[in-house]
């Protein structure tokens, strides 16, 4: 009995959906016997009806009941089942006679002659200073608008990576900017990004150099007006690097 009890509370959900299909079945079945005994000409008809509804009812009846059964047994038999208890199983220690250790056996000193060694002229070495490489300047991109400018990365710039685009977008009657490249010197350019916040003197986006192969691409910044227009976009060249 325990292990029914167990067995149906592990099911419960599962017999609760087998349980609502089956009421939604009787319920249809309900449903269709009314709507023949609404529809039946024939008295014989109307009490075969009767009687598919009366079958229903007793079935959906039925449904209820056992869900109310599987309900009250694993919300309430199965906390009143003593859990078994757990006794402890002994555990058996073998001990083992200790091994005897043999006696250690010294060695016997034998006297080694020692060489005085000669002594040598010491090298010392200057130590020179590594000069340091000095980063090369930033040199910025040819873009006389200062309303369309970028700043960071300098034209012809070794990038990898993210790389942040700092710069200025900002003119009059602003709509909005946007990031495009392409292959150096060839091919239509691709949209990359578009921003719709004017910016001025500060960080205008990213760009994420990974999906591209590597190799020389053009970069440049368009700002778009309201009516559609924008001055000449600020163009640099980029070396994209692993």
């Amino acid at each position: 009995m325990t292990i029914l009890i167990r067995l149906i509370a592990n099911y419960a959900i599962w017999l609760y959906l087998f349980l609502v299909l089956v009421a939604f079945l009787f319920l249809r079945a309900y449903m269709v016997a009314r709507r023949e005994r609404d529809n039946a000409i024939f008295t014989l008809e109307r009490e075969a009806a009767k009687g598919r509804m009366a079958q229903a009812t007793t079935g959906l009846l039925f449904t209820l009941v056992a869900v109310g059964v599987v309900f009250y047994i694993s919300h309430v038999l199965v906390a009143e089942i003593p859990q078994p208890e757990i006794t402890p199983t002994p555990t058996m220690l073998i001990v083992f006679p200790p091994t005897p250790t043999p006696p250690l056996l010294l060695p016997t000193p034998t006297p080694t002659a020692t060489a005085t060694p000669r002594p040598r002229p010491t090298v010392v070495l200057t130590p020179t200073d590594t000069p340091t490489p000095e980063k090369p300047p930033v040199v910025p991109a040819n873009c006389p608008n200062p309303g369309v400018r970028i700043s960071e990365p300098g034209d012809g710039a070794t990038v990898s990576g993210v790389i942040q685009l700092v710069g200025s977008a900002n003119i009059p009657d602003f709509e909005y900017y946007k990031f495009e490249f392409r292959g150096s010197g060839f091919g239509d350019w691709t949209f990359i990004q578009r921003f719709d916040q004017p910016i001025s003197g500060g960080i205008l986006g990213a760009w994420d150099t990974r999906s591209v192969p590597p190799g020389e691409y053009e970069f440049r910044l368009v700002v778009v007006d309201k009516t559609g227009n924008y001055p000449p976009p600020c163009t640099l060249h980029l070396i994209v690097q692993p």
